[in-house]
């Protein structure tokens, strides 16, 4: 099983943005960092949030894409990190990719100036306070596959449930 590993700042920005969940409409971010590459560990180092533009619905989340794309600029600049996945609430239900979200993620997966490999998405949901102690569930998306990853939290004060069984630094739209 791969791992991914996320810095307590990613899950402190995740947690934040999270929490606009609670009027029941999805919001999200990318995530910025490594992929899993030959040692099968995923590095996420930053979270971004949503941006001013995003569109939020029920069952839906768009990222501004000027935002993301900043974002991505900005810690490719710092540490060389670059977009690796996106992590998205799920108010309800289970913390596990949708068909929507399966559809978007193979559609970066098949775009070759992206160069993914793989595509990292963790799933958000209300934990049993609400959206001050979310749920977080990592999954490693291929083209053929969709594998449950090891989460390993560096943030103790989250309380996350394990939930299911080269990259350019552009950003693409959902």
């Amino acid at each position: 099983m791969t791992s991914v590993h996320v810095s307590a700042a990613a899950f402190v920005a995740i947690a934040e943005s999270a929490r606009a969940s609670a009027d029941g409409l999805e919001t999200g971010g990318i995530l910025l960092g490594y992929d899993p590459g030959e040692l099968g560990t995923t590095l996420v180092l930053e979270a971004g949030d949503p941006g001013a533009n995003a569109e939020r619905r029920r069952d839906f989340f768009r990222r501004d894409l000027a935002h993301a794309q900043r974002l991505a600029d900005e810690a490719y600049a710092r540490t060389c990190s670059r977009w690796i996945g996106e992590w998205h609430t799920h108010p309800r239900g289970a913390l596990a990719p949708s068909w929507r979200d399966l559809r978007t993620y193979r559609r970066f997966l098949r775009d070759p100036e992206l160069q993914f490999a793989t595509f990292l998405s963790l799933i958000v949901g209300p934990g049993e306070d609400g959206w001050e102690r979310p749920r977080l569930a990592a999954w490693l998306i291929e083209l053929r596959r969709v594998l449950p990853a090891l989460l390993h939290p560096s943030a103790d004060r989250l309380q996350l449930t394990m939930e299911g069984p080269e990259h350019k630094a552009k950003v693409e739209d959902r």
